[in-house]
């Protein structure tokens, strides 16, 4: 089983070559096999696709998708 920080590396990874992503967006965090995603994204697809990216890694047993929306973040930027 990968450690904690191989599990975070591993996800990091994968989000930053996710080109739907700006990686400062999310903060990952691993604790025995459990992930938990936090942070702002801007559409509903970003929070679903971060939380597909994290499953699809190797070993993990859970995930906790804390990521927020703000809609209006696209706009004011």
């Amino acid at each position: 089983m990968k450690n904690n920080s191989e599990l975070q590396t591993d996800i990091l990874n994968a989000i930053k070559w996710e080109p739907l992503f700006n990686a400062a967006e999310i903060v990952v965090t691993a604790n025995d096999g459990v992930v938990s995603l936090s942070g702002v994204v801007d559409t509903y697809a970003k929070k679903m696709e971060a939380e597909l990216i994290a499953w699809k890694t190797k070993g993990i047993c859970s995930v906790v998708n804390n990521l927020a929306i703000d809609y209006y973040h696209e706009l004011v930027v």
